[in-house]
């Protein structure tokens, strides 16, 4: 009696575990990609517009790797895109900490508080993208932009 018992038992514990297998568990799947692998499947999430999800996977990126970096600035790129700006600077800013001569990083970070309408503060980001690429056409049209909207307004943006 015992010895079914226990084989039962035994049977229950292997079939709940292959149960736990078979069951749709999102969580799961994610916790058992390796730091390389949840980068790219946020980028993934980020390049199809998935900018939630992208940032649900981009959160998971442990903090100490060479991916982080890439992580935070795609993290704040997915804020930039459901426009939350002071969230993207948040993220934008680790990035910038990690890898501090990132024109695409300073950039964001530049668009981010144009958005937000902090001129001086975009104006500097965008300066620093041009001192480090002195041909990023991006950064020299957003630079013209913003020198237009000094002179139309009368006064120069000043630094903060």
């Amino acid at each position: 009696m015992k010895k079914n018992l226990a084989i039962a038992a035994g049977a229950l514990f292997v079939l709940a575990g292959a149960l736990w297998f078979l069951v749709p568990q999102p969580d799961r799947e994610v916790a058992w990609l390796s730091p390389d692998e949840l980068l790219a499947d946020g980028i993934a999430h980020f390049e199809s517009k998935e900018y939630d999800l992208a940032l649900e996977v981009l959160r998971q990126v442990p903090d100490g790797r060479v991916q982080t970096a890439r992580a935070r600035y795609y993290e704040g790129s997915s804020h930039m895109m459901l426009k939350d700006y002071e969230a993207a600077i948040v993220s934008l800013e680790s990035a910038l900490a990690l890898d501090p001569r990132s024109t695409g990083v300073l950039y964001a970070l530049g668009v981010a508080y144009y958005k937000l309408g902090n001129l001086a503060v975009a104006k500097g980001y965008f300066a620093a993208v041009l001192d480090i690429n002195p041909n990023d056409e991006q950064a020299k049209g957003l630079m013209d932009i913003m020198a237009r909207l000094e002179r139309a307004s009368g006064e120069p943006a000043e630094p903060e």
